[in-house]
């Protein structure tokens, strides 16, 4: 599929054809096989050219074939081009330099006590943790609609999400709790969920470690 996705239009069209004269001539081969099979018994007797009297429709039934794999090859080529677009964008908003700016300042400075951390929360603070927030909530809500590949995307944030959300979690769990809204940014915690479920079975050796001064 990949390969057929590299192909450009005019390859794919003339693919396209080679189907449809394939198709055709395998069903006119059927045809004569089964003529010559049948002819010159008592029981059925087999006209050949009547039998292709039916080629017309045979030929169209090709056409349409092949018609129907250029057009599902395009149907694909337009969903991979969706899919690169959504993410291109994810890749922009979680690389931007207040984002890194923000999931810096939680690695280093979020208290681990959600209660003492909310308590003490400056307004720059806040404004780190709203940013990150949001940003994982948008992406998860791009998820829970299925207009992204899970495996693909999920493969990708989740040394940024697991590692944020471990310090992050317990914040929106409280606070989810306290105000009593068990929706408070659900399309983040359903990110996380399927991060932290992909990392427990394709890296269950790595820990999670704050760096001073890292790049």
């Amino acid at each position: 599929m990949n390969r057929l996705n590299r192909m450009s239009a005019g390859q794919l069209l003339l693919l396209s054809g080679l189907v449809s004269l394939s198709v055709f001539a395998a069903w006119v081969i059927f045809i004569v096989l089964l003529w010559m099979f049948s002819h010159g018994e008592q029981v059925i007797a087999w006209d050949l050219w009547a039998m292709l009297e039916g080629l017309s429709s045979a030929a169209a039934f090709a056409v349409v074939v092949g018609g129907g794999f250029f057009a599902l090859m395009q149907l694909v080529e337009a969903a991979d081009n969706r899919h690169m677009t959504i993410y291109n964008d994810a890749f922009k908003r979680l690389m931007r330099d207040e984002e890194i700016r923000a999931r810096r300042w939680i690695y280093q400075k979020l208290p681990d006590d959600p209660v003492q951390g909310i308590e003490g929360l400056s307004e720059i603070g806040q404004q780190h943790v709203k940013l990150v927030l949001n940003s994982f909530d948008h992406l998860g809500f791009l998820l829970m609609q299925n207009w992204v590949s899970d495996e693909a995307i999920i493969r990708w944030v989740s040394p940024i999400v697991v590692k944020t959300w471990a310090k992050l979690g317990p914040y929106v769990t409280y606070e989810a709790k306290r105000r009593g809204e068990p929706y408070y940014y659900e399309a983040a915690r359903e990110l996380a969920h399927r991060c932290n479920t992909w990392w427990a079975v394709n890296r269950p050796r790595s820990e999670i470690r704050w760096i001073d001064k890292a790049l």
